[in-house]
């Protein structure tokens, strides 16, 4: 592919362009995750990631509220609940001292920042047909393999059957630091405990663009969603820094704690969550960023796509 121009914008900046430039500008919705509803519960955490990290939402029997938001990945408002795109999961406990950004696929667009800018330019439709270019899309996606593993990650595995059914990751990996001051990296894993369960086909069809927001509010009414929060611990070699290369399945992993969402948004009224960011570096002392690229650039341009909601 031929280098993008140069532009004097913030690169954070670039890629909120980039979203609206696939998508589109939608007064008051995100540029990313624009099709969500927010909800509540709690985290309870078991006391094993003790002998990670210092963190106090991850101490023992430590019970933090929840204030959640489910999503469809994309700026587009109307996103269909029924397409294999990117479901997505943010948290934030106890009122910010730690946020989540996840998503249901083990790993992320791009390797990089420029990387997923490339991603998005090459996507944008033609001013005047609104149509992609396919063959510009499909040489692109051969010059970039890093793109590959998510688009064959959503093309393999069915879309979520409920919000509850899904699995969802922190394709980006942290530093956690114990007592004693080792550090370790690990990544996130919510497992849900009904058990991964996808549409079928002919689900697909029969429930239609619009059933997620309604599905899950109906089952927190009778019993709270619940997760299982682990942590994945890497091998020597495992790339630490690399949001588009899952780490085997073989690694060991550490229950640390239960997500239980209990409540969702009354439908077509506003939520708790609506006026936050949720930054994934907002952290307890005891866990840092690591130094993946797409994880350094998320709070700066999640910051832009808030500043531009009223737009």
């Amino acid at each position: 592919m031929s280098a993008a121009p140069m532009s004097s914008e913030p690169l954070s900046a670039q890629l909120v362009d980039g979203l609206q430039g696939v998508f589109g500008t939608h007064a008051g919705r995100r540029r990313s995750g624009a099709k969500g509803f927010c909800a509540v519960g709690e985290f309870v955490a078991s006391g094993n990631a003790e002998r990670l990290t210092t963190a106090e939402t991850l101490q023992r029997n430590k019970r933090s509220p929840v204030v959640a938001r489910f999503s469809i990945g994309g700026g587009s408002p109307m996103a269909p609940d029924n397409a294999p795109s990117v479901r997505g999961l943010s948290l934030s406990l106890d009122n910010g001292a730690h946020e989540f950004v996840l998503i249901n696929t083990p790993v992320f667009t791009a390797r990089t920042p420029e990387g997923f800018l490339a991603f998005l330019k090459v996507r944008a439709p033609d001013p005047q047909t609104r149509q992609m270019n396919a063959p510009a899309i499909a040489a692109a996606n051969a010059a970039n393999p890093d793109w590959m593993p998510q688009i064959a990650y959503l093309r393999d595995n069915p879309p979520p059957a409920s919000y509850a059914t899904s699995a969802y990751f922190g394709v980006n990996s942290f530093v956690f630091t114990n007592r004693q001051g080792q550090k370790q990296h690990a990544r996130w894993t919510f497992e849900p405990v009904a058990g991964r369960v996808g549409l079928t086909p002919e689900e697909r069809t029969a429930r239609g663009p619009t059933f997620l927001e309604a599905e899950l509010r109906e089952r927190v009414a009778r019993a709270p969603a619940e997760w299982r929060v682990l942590l994945q611990i890497p091998q020597s070699g495992d790339p630490l820094n690399d949001a588009v290369a899952a780490w085997p399945a073989d690694r060991p992993t550490v229950e640390v704690g239960r997500l239980r969402i209990s409540g969702v948004q009354a439908a077509g009224q506003p939520g708790a969550c609506d006026a936050q960011m949720f930054n994934p570096v907002l952290l307890p002392a005891g866990i840092d960023p690591s130094e993946d690229p797409i994880l350094a650039i998320r709070a700066e341009a999640y910051a832009v796509s808030l500043s531009r909601r009223s737009q």
